[in-house]
């Protein structure tokens, strides 16, 4: 088992190097290339149907010749792509790709993310109104939250319909995006500034009266009630701790 493994970490090695047409690998070298241009598509599915397979696939070439997986595990590849492509000199045509593409990654993120249960609402119905500025609460391990200077979140919802609406024409503003699993399904939704910053204080540690102080300024309609039941009934946060 030693020199099976040691045989297959050189024959890897060797797929990364450069060769020329008459090395005996180079019709494995792009067999694997192509496959993994491929999976990078699979993990970035909204990139690849907002500019077409073939622009992907010779950009996603690109990135595969600049950073090589590292890991046999797919999932864990391509963190680094929404980066990539804010480098690409095409990239100012569409200056929203790069958010689209951490979108795409924060879905990942969520869909591999720990199991845990969400909090119930009931279990805060006995909370006395001071109770409220001291409790603080555990965003849920699926919960990703993340705030934009584009409208990627609209856009990137859109596209992941089956059939982009006709005239789909998002207003450019920036956007926040929720994604969430519960009962093990993902789901994701656009965020305004309010709600943002509620689920932004939340996780850094504050409590929710501090989180709640901080949303209620940018809250146009004030009504921090509907805010946070929006909040609980999304099942971003996580049950109570005993």
């Amino acid at each position: 088992m030693p020199e099976l493994a040691s045989f297959q970490a050189q024959f890897a090695a060797r797929l990364l190097q450069p060769c020329d047409a008459r090395d005996g690998l180079t019709v494995h070298r792009n067999n694997w290339v192509f496959a993994t241009a491929e999976a990078l598509g699979d993990l970035y599915p909204t990139v690849r149907r907002l500019i077409g397979p073939k622009t992907f696939e010779a950009a996603a070439l690109d990135f595969i010749a600049q950073e090589p997986p590292a890991s046999p595990i797919v999932s864990r590849y391509g963190a680094s792509f929404p980066d990539f492509l804010c480098d690409q000199p095409w990239i100012a045509d569409l200056p929203y790709l790069p958010d689209v593409a951490a979108i795409d990654r924060l879905y990942l993120e969520a869909l591999l993310a720990a199991d845990a249960e969400p909090l119930d609402p009931t279990s805060l119905a006995d909370l006395a109104p001071t109770g409220w500025a001291t409790l603080r609460l555990l965003m849920h391990p699926a919960t990703r939250i993340a705030w934009f200077t584009t409208p990627a979140p609209t856009i990137w919802l859109a596209h992941r319909a089956d059939e982009v609406p006709d005239g789909f024409a998002p207003g450019w503003r920036p956007e926040g995006i929720l994604i969430t699993r519960p009962e093990q399904r993902v789901e994701a939704r656009a965020l305004d500034r309010a709600e943002h910053r509620l689920l932004f204080g939340i996780r850094s540690g504050e409590t929710v009266g501090e989180a709640a102080l901080a949303a209620a300024g940018l809250s146009s309609e004030g009504d921090f009630a509907a805010l946070f039941a929006r909040t609980l009934e999304s099942g971003a946060l996580a049950a109570l701790r005993p």
